[in-house]
């Protein structure tokens, strides 16, 4: 994605991930990141914009973030249609993802999921073996769900993979960006010190 105004609001609305020196999660993960990102608390002073606030800025965002995973992914993007009705369900992931991410000063690193407040996510996912043997994984329904499902195998593929534990949500309560902390230590507990250490 590109941002013409860089440091803007519209630099925010363009994706969910806003793009201002904040470390991209790697592969599939970018996907969790880019969710959390689809509503910041405050933005230069400015509150933030839901990009789940309505169900045209909604699909507007999965259509980029599902084509986003797919080529990070190396897999087939999903046809997920959305809902009004699914609205809820994916602002409620949403949250509980940016709370269970959240860094502190107590605690720089993370907790695995079921120690940090997550509500549990109960969706299915079709995994099948490609004719040159790989793992193709989908989505087994659409709308809220079939997010859900994308996000709980990208949770469980990179804590796999090790890279789930730098994923975080900035610990200044007015941001809550999800940023990906690539510091040695895995001690970021900010998306950015200048801004909000």
């Amino acid at each position: 994605m590109r941002y013409e105004e860089k440091g803007s609001l519209a630099q925010v609305v363009r994706g969910g991930t806003v793009r201002f020196d904040v470390a991209l999660a790697p592969a599939g993960l970018r996907l969790v990141q880019d969710l959390v990102n689809t509503s910041l608390h405050v933005w230069q002073g400015q509150a933030g914009l839901d990009l789940l606030a309505d169900l045209t800025e909604a699909r507007a965002w999965l259509d980029r973030a599902v084509a986003d995973w797919s080529a990070e992914s190396g897999l087939r993007a999903p046809v997920i249609d959305l809902r009004e009705s699914d609205l809820d369900g994916l602002r409620a992931l949403r949250e509980s993802l940016r709370h269970g991410l959240r860094a502190t000063a107590e605690n720089p690193g993370a907790l695995p999921p079921g120690e940090r407040g997550f509500r549990r996510i109960g969706s299915e996912v079709r995994l099948d073996i490609t004719a040159d043997g790989e793992v193709d994984y989908t989505p087994s329904q659409g709308g809220a769900e079939g997010v859900s499902a994308l996000v709980a195998m990208e949770m469980l593929l990179a804590r796999s993979a090790g890279t789930w534990s730098r994923l975080k949500t900035c610990a200044r309560p007015p941001c809550g960006a999800c940023f990906y902390d690539t510091s040695p230590g895995r001690s970021r507990v900010w998306h950015d010190m200048k801004i909000c250490g």
